[in-house]
């Protein structure tokens, strides 16, 4: 380095005036740049030591200044953009979002330990790889999980995806985010199915008339194993329900007529295990459907089992009328003619599956 470019760096290092610092951190900053693949690494050392030593001192405005100069950088000074990006936010937030050079040490460390702001910017970047995708959803809040899985230049894994269909159950904001994700799992799509409105249903239906056989079949495979592990203890009036049902279905009297009957008699447990297993669906989406008040989810799985009309709207009325509802059952009827028996019956192949797995581990 020359000399005069060396007295430039000490003169910074010496300032105390705070406007003749500024000054001269601008002058060096460009000068960094001016010296772009003729610095040692002995130089670069010496320029990340002086602007780390003086931007400890500045205010935040010059900061903000110095983070948007070395944010695009692919060889920033590392020890000054790791301070730059454990800043407040106003700072952190351009070399969070752009900086090529950070490695995933340091977004981790950003992740575990700085605020949501921080986050969102990590979750934003051109590429955010596994690791730190899985610390974002482990540890930023439902907008910066939104941010993360709309983003698709963040890497997934399998289950960092399972964890996020899981909050996107209980959070509508996430919806949109995961049934748009193109490489969200197939299962993990269909799992979704009866939680989202009726035209994220629509995109799940279009992925599932495209899927071929054996995309299908790994697909129902995972399906599958997810649900085994996530069957929980039954409680023994659910194992009284469950062996209610079954002495029915074996004795062919599991059909839609006893569920009016149960639903009725006020034997909501029962009900509930009746609709699953009269629907071929697992008892948790049968639970979320008649909890949500899923008309259209009803009519689906209804429909695809082959319910008859009359009585798939009686059953609307009892568990979703209200106070207006026999006004409401010529609507209910309309929905359930609306819904084809094809597309029902391909989306609840999921469901089946998820029934078969529960059934086994129960």
């Amino acid at each position: 380095m020359s000399t005069s470019r060396f007295s430039k760096l000490t003169d910074l290092a010496r300032a105390t005036d705070s406007d003749q610092r500024r000054e001269l951190l601008r002058e060096v900053t460009d000068l960094f740049f001016e010296r772009r693949g003729e610095r040692s690494q002995a130089e670069s050392a010496l320029f990340d030591d002086v602007l780390k030593l003086v931007a400890a001192e500045m205010q935040e405005g010059v900061l903000v200044e110095l983070s948007e100069a070395f944010a695009d950088a692919h060889d920033a000074p590392m020890g000054l953009l790791r301070d730059l990006a454990n800043h407040a936010f106003p700072v952190a937030n351009p070399v969070l979002m752009r900086s090529p050079a950070l490695d995933d040490q340091t977004l981790m460390q950003i992740v575990n330990y700085q605020s949501q702001a921080h986050i969102r910017s990590v979750a934003q970047r051109k590429n955010v790889s596994e690791e730190v995708s899985e610390a974002v959803v482990r540890f930023g809040d439902d907008h910066a999980l939104d941010t993360l899985i709309r983003n698709e230049g963040a890497h997934l894994s399998r289950t960092s995806m399972e964890a996020a269909v899981d909050r996107a159950r209980r959070n509508e904001m996430l919806h949109k985010g995961v049934v748009g994700r193109r490489d969200l799992p197939l299962d993990l799509l269909n799992e979704m199915y009866f939680v989202v409105a009726t035209d994220l249903r629509d995109k799940i239906l279009e992925r599932n008339a495209t899927v071929d056989p054996k995309t299908l079949d790994a697909a129902l495979s995972k399906a599958r194993e997810r649900m085994k592990h996530s069957v929980g203890v039954l409680t023994a009036e659910a194992r009284n329900a469950m062996a209610f049902i079954q002495s029915k279905k074996n004795s062919g009297e599991l059909n839609a007529r006893l569920l009016v009957s149960l639903y009725r008699e006020s034997k909501v447990t029962h009900f509930l295990h009746g609709l699953a297993e009269l629907t071929s669906i697992d008892h948790n989406t049968a639970v979320d459907i008649i909890e949500r008040k899923d008309i259209d989810g009803l009519a689906m799985i209804c429909r695809a089992a082959s319910v008859e009309r009359p009585l798939f709207v009686t059953l609307a009325v009892l568990a979703f009328g209200g106070d207006d509802a026999m006004a409401r059952a010529e609507e209910f009827g309309k929905m359930y003619n609306a819904v084809p028996v094809e597309a029902a019956q391909r989306a609840i192949r999921f469901f089946k599956v998820r029934k078969a797995a529960e059934d086994q581990a129960a």
